[in-house]
């Protein structure tokens, strides 16, 4: 039996070189690779406003998280959890993962507001509206940074930024040996509340 294996193997190794390549050299990279396992991190999360006014609706529409984790430098967005710092964030890049249809947009606070530039501050604060004011498909959350989520933040920046400039050897080793993050969200999707009660007070 273990002899017949060894021939099958030795006449693979033989007849067909790329695919002995394909398949026996990521699962060796993937075995030997040094770098641990990190368990999971939980943060909160804060979802934007969503509201139907005369009609209309506004805000984001979505509440479902479920993606791969890059920033807005990675050259595709689609179906990824786009994250971002409020020092680093413009409506541009907001605009550009709404249209490469990301999966979902996290957006990282400061600690300490006051100690931010008023400048970009004011800025957040005009585009706020702005945000709130379109329907988004896609959800929108807002995070306080700690140290555990800045990390994941760095690493996802320096794994986003790389990848255009691979070629398609370094990223097949990229991927086996770089850290990755997937953003999961816990909660239900939201809908409407239809039988909302109101209240009137006489004096």
């Amino acid at each position: 039996m273990f002899e017949e294996a060894s021939e099958v193997f030795d006449n693979m190794f033989k007849s067909s070189f790329p695919l002995t390549f394909i398949v026996f050299i990521p699962a060796v990279l993937i075995l030997v690779s040094p770098l641990p396992a990190d368990a999971a991190h939980e943060f909160t999360v804060y979802r934007m406003q969503q509201y139907d006014l005369q009609g209309q609706p506004y805000g984001t529409r979505n509440a479902i998280l479920n993606t791969e984790a890059r920033t807005v430098e990675a050259e595709v967005l689609s179906r990824r959890c786009v994250i971002m710092r409020l020092a680093d964030f413009s409506y541009e890049e907001y605009q550009k993962a709404l249209r490469q249809s990301a999966g979902a947009v996290v957006i990282i606070l400061p600690k300490n507001m006051s100690a931010m530039p008023q400048d970009i501050v004011q800025q957040f604060m005009e585009l706020e509206p702005e945000m709130l004011a379109t329907e988004t498909v896609v959800p929108v959350y807002f995070a306080m940074e700690d140290d555990e989520l800045l990390s994941i933040y760095t690493q996802t920046l320096t794994s986003s930024s790389s990848q255009g400039s691979l070629s398609a050897a370094e990223v097949l080793l990229h991927t086996a040996t770089a850290n990755g993050f997937q953003m999961v969200t816990s909660g239900a999707q939201s809908k409407a509340i239809s039988d909302w009660a109101i209240t009137s007070l006489e004096a």
